[in-house]
């Protein structure tokens, strides 16, 4: 799978994903490397990965970090509830707004922390308010 067919996959779970799932990506091996979304009943919150969670050698470059903003990723704010790098989609959206969203988090993770591929990923998903795990159907990831 190359960053193409995961941001084509992924816009696509995020189209069907029901109001209290929680879904989380995480890079194979040991740089703790993540990205989650949080479906609420009125917008889909995203996070990437804040270098504050990674070891010096897994975090992203100053390059790396100007990469991720210009993917359209707000720095993370603490103060605001926001310990990684963040993004707000109002919810439901449109099919474009989800591809956007999608494709950030793919130019996040290989433009700003130099991933080759996302192959390997894997991912945990459940829905908060039923306690049941979901299946992503659309990304071909494993899960967790």
């Amino acid at each position: 799978m190359d960053w193409d067919e995961f941001a084509r996959g992924l816009a696509e779970e995020f189209a069907v994903l029901p109001a209290g799932a929680l879904l989380v990506l995480s890079e194979p091996g040991e740089s703790g490397r993540y990205a989650q979304f949080a479906q609420g009943p009125d917008e889909l919150v995203a996070y990437v990965v804040a270098d504050s969670f990674l070891s010096e050698r897994a975090r992203a470059t100053p390059e790396g970090a100007r990469a991720i903003a210009r993917a359209g990723w707000r720095e993370p704010d603490p103060s605001a509830g926001h310990e990684n790098w963040w993004q707000v989609l109002p919810w439901p959206a449109s099919s474009r707004q989800y591809r956007a969203l999608a494709e950030s988090v793919a130019a996040a993770l290989r433009d700003g922390y130099g991933i080759s591929t996302p192959g390997g990923w894997s991912y945990q998903a459940w829905n908060e308010t039923t306690g049941e795990d979901l299946e992503l159907r659309h990304l071909r990831l494993s899960p967790a």
